[in-house]
């Protein structure tokens, strides 16, 4: 019999030996912790203050007779009514589950101000949401000049039918009516890269190659925007302003060679 109700007091996050205190307790009905104690050769200072805590988890109740505290179980059925109040906490208790995680992550997040934030997507819709985000992005901010960096490969373009306007749809044309510019760098040539070229022209980048492994790369202030173009293509997305600062660096080198 102990080692069943042990096993149930384990489950509360009890011990085998609160168990063994409330067995006792409930063979000799109304007593004080020195009786108790007595019984089980254990201290009575301890064995007070267990019974202290089951009164306040409503295990046993507690009343004073001639100002001694004096303990009992009114009901052998009262463990499994805490039971009961411990599953109905619990659920409560997951009910606010998503709220408190958000907050949490908010405190990491103020703890370490400078870890990057990563986003990573697959497959179609994803990148068609990505582009909408850079708009977005863009627009809420106000930011007026984007920088691009797209692989323009000879290959790219025979191998696969696929262009940017399958994915950026309108993008390009409303971040135009923005007067947003896009320094835009291409890596040209026919099978790999083998040059750099950078033009503001927007007008037809909806038509750089989308499939065949070629990659675009798009630096918003502090966010990059990095996207792979495979048979399921993907894309990441960096918040980071160490990143960004690098990129920003390099683009910056290109412009000047």
């Amino acid at each position: 019999m102990l080692k069943e109700i042990s096993h149930i007091f384990e489950l509360l996050w009890y011990t085998s030996q609160d168990a063994e205190v409330r067995i006792w307790l409930y063979q000799l009905w109304m007593q004080p912790a020195s009786t108790v104690a007595s019984k089980l050769k254990r201290e009575r200072t301890w064995t007070y203050k267990l019974l202290r805590t089951m009164a306040h988890d409503w295990l046993v109740f507690q009343t004073e007779k001639k100002w001694v505290k004096h303990f009992r179980i009114k009901d052998p059925l009262v463990l499994f009514t805490h039971i009961e109040r411990k599953i109905e906490t619990l659920k409560q208790a997951q009910n606010h589950a998503d709220s408190v995680s958000q907050r949490l992550l908010q405190f990491e997040s103020q703890r370490y101000p400078h870890l990057p934030k990563i986003s990573l997507f697959d497959w179609v819709d994803w990148i068609r949401s990505l582009y909408a985000d850079m708009y977005e992005t863009t627009i809420k901010n106000k930011y007026l000049v984007i920088k691009f960096f797209a692989s323009n490969t000879f290959e790219s373009q025979t191998s696969v039918h696929t262009t940017l306007q399958d994915y950026a749809t309108d993008t390009f044309k409303k971040l135009t009516q923005k007067n947003v510019t896009i320094e835009t760098f291409l890596g040209n040539w026919i099978l790999i890269m083998e040059h750099i070229t950078k033009t503001t022209n927007i007008e037809n980048l909806s038509d750089l190659p989308a499939g065949n492994s070629s990659i675009n790369i798009f630096v918003i202030w502090k966010t990059l925007y990095l996207i792979i173009f495979k048979d399921i293509p993907f894309w990441i997305k960096i918040d980071s302003e160490d990143v960004a600062n690098t990129m920003h660096f390099l683009f910056e080198k290109l412009s000047l060679e």
